[in-house]
């Protein structure tokens, strides 16, 4: 979702930052934990660019909370799953934090290979950290027309063979839903261009994770089951697993009960 800002990273990006919303969002407080790693990051004279990465991504998260304006789709996804409120102190630390790694000689421009480029896209978060009025991007027009669902599977050794009859059957029913009219019609009132559903495919209890983007939405799912079926279960299984991801998406976004699964 970031392809406007061609060969540079975003905030988000780096596996740093990647590594730090994830370890915070799975914390008690993530208002805490935020104040915490921001703390820690301005202690340090010296420059230490795994934690200015993860420094930085926090404190556009905090911007995009404060204003709700935010060039990636990663932060409406994590304020989406995390709600918090920014107390003074938060904000002046990630004001302070973002300061330091995005000045005219930020501690992460020798990262970029075209800081102003990077400076220029990160700009609606210093707005937002300085109180700077600004204007909200128009809202997304979705374009259907070459489907809207999205369908990627993993076990616990990486990601599903592509040939396995699990994998097979659940290309061909994400195809159908795409070309079916009453799923787009049903997807249609969300707003958003596509739902990514990302499936886990493993023993285990069923669990659930669904957050609304700019863009898109997405639903991570550990359905509870291995993928080690024979085709016509297979085919089954990716039904029922398909059927309660959507149902969850569906539940999350507000939208009217699903329609029949194509045949």
């Amino acid at each position: 979702m970031d392809d406007e800002i061609g060969f540079l990273e975003g905030p988000f990006d780096s596996d740093e930052a990647a590594d730090a919303v994830a370890e915070i969002e799975e914390s008690d407080d993530v208002a805490a934990a935020m104040t915490g790693l921001l703390a820690e990051f301005l202690r340090f004279e010296e420059e230490d660019d795994d934690l200015a990465e993860a420094a930085l991504a926090v404190a556009c998260v905090v911007a995009a909370r404060m204003s709700g304006i935010a060039p990636d789709e990663q932060p409406y996804h994590w304020l989406d799953r995390n709600p918090f409120a920014v107390t003074e102190e938060l904000r002046r630390l990630a004001a302070a934090a973002f300061a330091l790694t995005t000045g005219p000689d930020g501690l992460l421009a020798h990262l970029r290979p075209d800081w102003q480029d990077f400076l220029d896209h990160v700009e609606p978060y210093r707005k937002a950290l300085a109180g700077e009025p600004q204007e909200a991007p128009a809202p997304p027009v979705p374009d259907l027309s070459k489907g809207w669902l999205g369908a990627y599977w993993s076990h616990r050794n990486g990601s599903l063979p592509r040939r396995s009859p699990y994998a097979v059957a659940a290309d061909r029913l994400v195809s159908a839903l795409n070309a079916t009219p009453a799923w787009t019609d049903w997807w249609r009132p969300s707003g958003l261009h596509e739902l990514l559903v990302f499936g886990q495919l493993t023993t285990g209890p069923y669990a659930e994770r669904v957050s609304r983007g700019r863009l898109t939405a997405e639903a991570w799912i550990d359905f509870g089951h291995p993928h080690l079926l024979p085709g016509e279960d297979a085919e089954r299984e990716v039904a029922a697993d398909l059927h309660r991801a959507l149902s969850a998406a569906g539940r999350h976004l507000g939208l009217a009960s699903l329609p029949p699964l194509p045949a």
